[in-house]
């Protein structure tokens, strides 16, 4: 018979067994869950990603973050890499086309809560900030709707939030901004992260054109790029380093920055072994000659000319058939004055208005002459004054010039050398200067004040001609010492000179 429990009788425990099996069962199979969890989620993912739904969800994306329009071709997958024959998108202000695009996805990364892309590139890259204004583009009411791209909602939770792509190359890139431009340029873009809010860059080869136009120059400026270092971020890209090179052999290192949203952008420069007569009109170009070394800061912004200033020297300088340069050689029979070897020529440029300011000019010749001042250029004329210091030697055949003509002081300047002021005006066409009018001057007065003797040689001679005539100039001292009324010759002559040479710059 079977025997029935009592009243009040508690159950055995072996009557439960099966439910803790139960409860077991589940926290096992919950534990399985979570531990498959990324697995599932990169099966999915992988499943997922070579859907063509999954490119139109990131077509969509990349427009609402861009806040514009975006296309993406077909991808081709192959194992874990994909590929795109053409990618663009953009907005009020940029344009990006991309063609031959490829990457790899580390899809075992995503176990770790991270997206891992990477062997990224393309074959080529075009990059334009294309806005008209300054004012930024209006805001785009189309926003990223990513509740309905079928990821299970126990799944979504496993979905990575990081981003690591392990550098991006691009085998011909261009970039287009205020004017400027950097084609067929191979780039290389470094490791990026979600939490980098910038990236860096280096270039190799190809091609920078610029707005300035230089003087003397048909076309803007364009050089040949040989590498540069940059880092791009979100509101602008900064070059720290980057070497060019122009006609010739002509070098140039140089850094600064672009603002995308102003278009603002500023460029510290050095150069070397510029050709200075390409800068040059052809009257210049027959006289001076040598190669430019030194800084150019240049700044600008969208819609507005840019600004500039130059500390400059000219290596390997000659000057060579200046009108001023011919008549030193005359008055002093110096023939180092024809061809006016430079040791050092240097100034410093600035614009000033409508005109050209060229101050802190140092000209030198070892042995012969030194030139300091500064010159103003507008249009084609020229106003300049200047300090001009020579050896006492050069000055041994000139009458009365080291006691009337060069008696000024310099005291910062080399020693041994003898000063007078020179003022240039004119043309750069046709210049003038006054030091020959003060040269004939001074003869004039050396005939009224000093000794026969103090007048006579090559140099009286040149000088005295124009008034007193070709023979009486080749012995000035028989103009004061001949027969009658001798001493009223000499004073008349001496008086002539003077009136020849005042004003020295008629209708100035």
């Amino acid at each position: 018979m079977q025997r029935r429990n009592r009243p009040g009788q508690r159950p055995s425990s072996t009557s439960f067994g099966w439910l803790w099996w139960l409860v077991g069962l589940v926290l096992v199979s919950g534990v399985i869950l979570v531990l498959l969890a990324p697995t599932l989620v990169t099966s999915y993912i992988r499943a997922y990603v070579q859907k063509d739904d999954f490119r139109q969800k990131a077509e969509d994306l990349i427009a609402a973050r861009m806040d514009g329009s975006a296309h993406i071709a077909p991808i081709t997958w192959n194992d874990d890499t994909a590929s795109v024959t053409d990618l663009s998108f953009s907005n009020p202000g940029w344009s990006v086309e991309a063609g031959g695009l490829h990457a790899a996805l580390d899809f075992g990364a995503i176990r770790q809560g991270k997206w891992s892309i990477q062997n990224a590139g393309a074959d080529d890259l075009t990059l334009r900030h294309t806005a008209g204004t300054d004012s930024p583009p209006s805001a785009n009411t189309a926003k990223f709707d990513a509740s309905n791209d079928g990821i299970p909602s126990f799944l979504r939770r496993y979905i990575p939030t990081q981003t690591r792509i392990s550098g991006f190359e691009v085998h011909r890139f261009v970039f287009e901004q205020a004017g400027w431009k950097i084609a067929d340029s191979q780039l290389h873009l470094g490791d990026w992260h979600t939490a980098e809010v910038s990236v860096s860059a280096k270039l190799n080869g190809g091609k920078l054109h610029t707005p300035i136009l230089a003087p003397e120059q048909k076309e803007p400026l364009q050089f040949d790029l040989t590498r540069a270092t940059l880092r791009v971020a979100d509101s602008q890209f900064q070059i720290s380093d980057a070497a060019l090179r122009w006609k010739q052999a002509s070098e140039a290192t140089l850094r600064g920055s672009v603002k995308y949203e102003t278009g603002a952008w500023q460029i510290f420069t050095h150069v070397k072994a510029v050709p200075m007569d390409e800068f040059l009109d052809a009257w210049w170009k027959q006289r001076l000659s040598g190669k430019i070394e030194g800084d150019l800061e240049m700044a600008g912004a969208r819609n507005a000319p840019p600004a500039w200033k130059a500390d400059l020297s000219l290596k390997d300088g000659a000057l060579t058939g200046l009108p001023i340069l011919d008549k030193l050689v005359t008055y002093t029979n110096t023939h180092r004055f024809k061809r006016l070897v430079l040791d050092i020529c240097s100034a410093s440029f600035r614009p000033q208005g409508d005109a050209l300011r060229i101050e802190k000019i140092i000209v030198q010749s070892n042995g012969l002459l030194r030139i300091e001042g500064a010159l103003t250029i507008r249009g084609r004329a020229l106003e300049g004054d200047f300090l001009l210091g020579v050896t006492p030697e050069t000055l041994s055949g000139i009458p009365g010039d080291n006691s009337r003509v060069f008696v000024e002081s310099n005291p910062g300047a080399p020693p041994g050398l003898q000063w007078t002021r020179v003022r240039i005006v004119g043309t750069l066409d046709a210049p003038m200067e006054d030091l020959s009018s003060r040269l004939i001057g001074a003869a004039g007065m050396s005939l009224l004040l000093d000794t026969p003797g103090a007048i006579v040689g090559q140099g009286a001679e040149t000088l005295l001609k124009p008034v007193l005539g070709e023979d009486a100039a080749k012995l000035p001292g028989k103009v004061i010492n001949g027969a009658g009324g001798v001493i009223e010759n000499g004073v008349n002559a001496g008086s002539g000179l003077l009136k020849s040479v005042l004003p020295i710059f008629p209708g100035k």
